[in-house]
């Protein structure tokens, strides 16, 4: 039963975190509905991926790239603070579900959701301009929660595996 954990703790931990960094995402756009155009273009940009039709989704993401980094230097504070708080949430419960699954190691399984998070943050970014502190935080934010998230789960793990167990 072990070896399922292991091979579940990193696998559900990466859904979640996907499924929550969307989620988030959705509730930010909830508050800060983005402009029509940009909102048009991720539906294509959902339909295409969905469909599997590579040319289409390439062609969106031409389409959307100049149209997100305009608006994106022009955005008030808000939105964007959404944007880095759905990767610092998503990297949250992510870590929280791989390192409650796993039966060891806590602490790595939940820096490893983080490393994900960090790497999915560091597409994000290069793929067009974003304000240099967007990142910084995301990463820093990412790395915090995971981090800590590692620690008191492994602490709290390794505290139970001490405890005397009865006979």
């Amino acid at each position: 039963m072990k070896i399922v954990r292991y091979v579940l703790a990193p696998l559900l931990g990466i859904i979640v975190f996907m499924v929550g960094v969307s989620g988030f995402e959705a509730i930010g756009h909830a508050i800060y509905p983005p402009p029509v155009e940009i909102a048009e273009l991720s539906r294509a940009y959902g339909d295409a991926m969905f469909s599997g039709d590579s040319e289409r989704l390439a062609e969106v993401e031409r389409e959307m790239t100049p149209v997100l980094t305009a608006w994106i230097a022009e955005a008030p504070l808000g939105p964007l603070l959404a944007v880095v708080l759905s990767w610092i949430g998503g990297g949250l419960i992510g870590a929280l579900t791989a390192a409650a699954i796993a039966p060891t190691g806590k602490f790595w399984f939940a820096i490893l959701i983080g490393a994900f998070d960090v790497l999915g943050i560091v597409m994000v970014t290069s793929q067009f301009s974003h304000p240099v502190w967007m990142p910084l935080v995301g990463i820093s934010g990412t790395l915090i929660v995971t981090v800590g998230v590692g620690l008191l789960l492994g602490r709290v793990s390794s505290t139970r595996d001490d405890a005397p167990r009865p006979t």
